[in-house]
């Protein structure tokens, strides 16, 4: 290991002895937790940063320590075995006996379970205490190994007409139990228009079971069935971040259009994956497109129909909506069919680049971003993280670090494209042409100054 990192150091001496912190038009301040010490660490890019980026390969990145001098940092995906995976799994759910749904009540049943452990039947012991009519249900997550992030519900009948709202709660013993959240569910028609969300989220919970318990009075729904929208977090992956996107003027030319639009901006380029679009207005129903602009084009993202519904004390809204790829994107626009009342409200959902430096030299160190001309080497940082996990077990990861304040380093002047180097050849060439148009002429008037007597 130490002569990997010391001729990773040889390296990184070599190839980067033209940098300087100068170089680039602004420098965050790198903060590590107090009383830990690493070889290596790991920063997490956030909006500031983005905005001051000009190289799209985020190349005009670097991290420069106290002397002023940069040190190895590149940029890292997570692990191929580590990467958050997301998936939809249905599990067994299992209507409760009457009287046992109460809140804090505990289950004291006879429980069967299968060959995998799972809950296959409840009894109370008393079939004069069931209710034909199901408000309560267990649903069995001991066989996942993630975070549920989602409860998605589907039932047979009624097919419309439908609002119902269910409260739930987590545990892993069937005994105690936590309240992790609530939602409603709908299924409404009317005509050629269809709304329908039948999904709840929760707050990533980690338990074996599920208690649903509904608390409308609203028709029963036959058939009822359940899965989870399951997300699998590597301790090392950037967590999604959700960016409000500020409402902006149309260009003149696009204020008269046939539809409605409306224009978005974030304070910089980020790496979109989801977007969360919310009306303004009570029982309000529009079909949206999303678009975005790349280069000179704008690009369509996706198409969906967004309602916010009244029901009792709750507002039912549409779900929020993936998009294909990341990509790094900051102005966008909203078209609707028809005008609203209100500008609706936009946000997205990123996850930012992730960037590794070795601590070599003194702290503290410093981030360095925005050039158009300095541009970061390519480290074999993956080689010196091997080593150090070597060492210190497989799963080793460098310790988290975060960004400061800012302040101005090289300004906006390391931002502007050096002048055009001088064309010294061609004002050579054009001195030659002047100087060999300058003797032809010396010489015909000399000829003509002879001939003159």
């Amino acid at each position: 290991m130490i002569r990997t990192l010391a001729a990773f150091a040889a390296f990184a001496a070599a190839s980067a002895s033209a940098a300087e912190l100068r170089d680039y038009a602004y420098a965050f301040a790198i903060e590590t937790p107090a009383g830990v010490a690493s070889g290596a660490w790991r920063i997490d890019l956030d909006p500031a940063v983005y905005a001051w980026v000009r190289d799209p390969a985020l190349r005009d990145i670097a991290v420069f320590n106290a002397d002023g001098k940069p040190v190895p940092c590149a940029r890292i995906a997570a692990e191929p075995g580590m990467e958050a995976r997301e998936r939809i799994e249905a599990v067994p759910m299992l209507a409760l006996p009457t009287g046992t749904s109460e809140a804090g009540g505990d289950l004291r049943l006879l429980i069967e379970r299968d060959a995998r452990g799972r809950l296959r039947r409840l009894d109370a012991g008393d079939a004069s205490t069931t209710n034909p009519v199901e408000r309560a249900w267990i649903v069995d997550a001991s066989g996942l190994d993630g975070g549920i992030e989602r409860l998605v519900l589907a039932w047979d009948e009624p097919a419309s007409g439908v609002v119902a709202r269910f409260e739930i709660s987590a545990g892993d013993d069937l005994e105690h139990w936590r309240r992790v959240g609530e939602g409603s569910v709908l299924s409404l028609r009317e005509g050629d228009a269809r709304l329908d969300r039948n999904d709840v989220a929760l707050p990533d919970v980690r338990a074996k079971y599920l208690r649903l318990r509904r608390v409308d009075d609203g028709e029963a729904l036959r058939g009822l069935r359940a899965s989870v929208r399951v997300i699998e977090h590597a301790a090392s992956a950037p967590t999604r971040r959700w960016i409000d996107a500020r409402p902006v003027e149309l260009p003149p030319d696009e204020r008269a259009s046939a539809s409605a639009q409306y224009a978005y901006a974030l304070p910089a380029a980020l790496p979109v994956e989801q977007a969360r679009i919310e009306l303004a207005d009570d029982n309000a129903l529009a079909a949206l497109t999303l678009a975005a602009r790349e280069g000179d084009a704008w690009r369509e993202l996706a198409r969906f129909t967004a309602f916010r519904v009244r029901s009792g004390q709750d507002t039912l809204r549409n779900g929020d909506v993936d998009l294909a790829a990341a990509r790094r994107l900051d102005a966008f626009r909203l078209a609707a069919r028809t005008p609203l009342a209100s500008p609706p409200r936009l946000a997205f959902a990123f996850r930012p680049d992730r960037f590794v430096f070795l601590a070599e030299g003194a702290a503290p160190y410093r981030l360095a971003v925005g050039s158009a001309t300095a541009r970061r080497p390519d480290y074999p940082l993956e080689a010196a993280l091997a080593s150090l996990r070597a060492s210190r077990g497989k799963d080793w990861q460098p310790p988290q670090a975060t960004l400061g304040p800012g302040r101005a380093s090289g300004g906006d002047a390391a931002l502007q494209p050096p002048p055009a180097p001088t064309p010294w050849r061609q004002w050579l060439l054009w001195g030659v042409l002047a100087l060999g148009a300058a003797l032809v002429g010396a010489f015909a008037l000399s000829l003509l100054r002879e001939r003159k007597p």
